[in-house]
């Protein structure tokens, strides 16, 4: 545990660093590469449906004499699947602000892993997803959106000068959310493709996310079944698949969930559900609160294990991957 702390103190103060020092990156335990492409989706412009590039940052950690295969986390932020994007300003709400995918990224590239923050097609854009999936697997979401859900939804909406959806609606975001899992899928097949261009060992692949970053990655690793060893979830709202069908094996990969004290109605009912939902599969799963915050929170916030731990945000991620990757 000695070690995490130091670890963990190191990474915190190269962070701290970074703020006025960017440009000595490498220096700090990691370089970065921005907007690599890793697929393209379907997206509606002025009624006509074209294809775009997908796009993703690459946190490298700084090159070693001898190097090793390391582990990768794919990172995908929130938004309620209507804003959001690299390197974009972290949210404000109710005097917190949450901590961005890019910060999860600095956090953990200088302690070995290979990062990669993605960007996904978004609501406004008009999203076309592949395929649909075996419809008896998706939460009916194209019939009624929760009000839970609808009431988020229509907080990011407003935040943006788009009209409210209502609860007859749930195409729209339906597509949102399933065009976001298959677009984390496509960066994750990417990735295992082009492993040996980044250093890293295929088999040993973690997703994170928080808000919808944190559905999509659940929807990714156990609705459609991305190849991956672990997802961290943080404050995860339960829609697009029906886990309590898709979680089905203790094979599937582990995962952390962690939700706040006041986090939003959305979350607050579905973090329940998946834990049973995972009790039932026998999957590896820890669960953490986030004690006196709200839906955001940084990496520095205190949390609660179910087990009694008390550590960070930041410490209880770097300790689930060190154990799980």
């Amino acid at each position: 545990m000695n070690t995490l702390l130091s670890r963990l103190a190191c990474s915190l103060m190269l962070l701290t660093l970074l703020s006025t020092h960017t440009q000595a990156e490498e220096e700090f335990g990691f370089t970065f590469t921005p907007n690599v492409a890793y697929g393209k989706g379907k997206v509606t412009q002025n009624g006509v449906v074209v294809e775009r590039n997908l796009l993703m940052d690459v946190y490298m950690p700084a090159p070693q004499s001898n190097p090793q295969k390391r582990p990768a986390v794919v990172l995908v932020h929130g938004g309620a699947f209507h804003r959001g994007g690299l390197r974009q300003a972290p949210f404000r709400e109710d005097g917190a602000v949450h901590s961005a995918m890019q910060d999860y990224a600095k956090l953990l590239a200088p302690l070995g892993y290979v990062c990669f923050v993605i960007e996904y097609r978004l609501v406004p854009e008009g999203p076309v997803p592949g395929p649909t999936p075996d419809p008896t697997l998706l939460q009916p979401l194209q019939q009624e959106i929760p009000a839970a859900a609808l009431a988020r939804t229509n907080f990011a909406r407003r935040a943006m000068g788009l009209s409210e959806l209502t609860k007859n609606d749930g195409l729209i975001l339906g597509q949102g959310v399933l065009s976001a899992a298959q677009d984390l899928d496509k960066a994750v097949a990417k990735i295992r493709a082009s492993a040996s261009d980044y250093g890293v060992d295929p088999e040993r692949i973690a997703l994170g996310g928080h808000s919808a970053g944190a559905t999509t990655v659940l929807n990714a690793a156990y609705g459609i079944k991305s190849p991956v060893r672990a997802v961290f979830s943080l404050s995860p709202a339960v829609v697009g698949y029906k886990f309590a069908k898709t979680i089905d094996s203790p094979e599937l990969p582990a995962l952390l969930i962690l939700m706040a004290q006041f986090d939003l109605d959305a979350m607050l009912q579905s973090v329940p559900y998946l834990m049973k939902v995972a009790q039932s599969a026998d999957l590896k799963y820890d669960m953490a609160w986030v004690p006196g915050f709200g839906h955001f929170y940084p990496t520095g916030a205190v949390t609660l294990g179910d087990d009694a731990t008390r550590m960070s945000v930041g410490e209880r991620v770097i300790n689930f991957l060190d154990e799980h990757l």
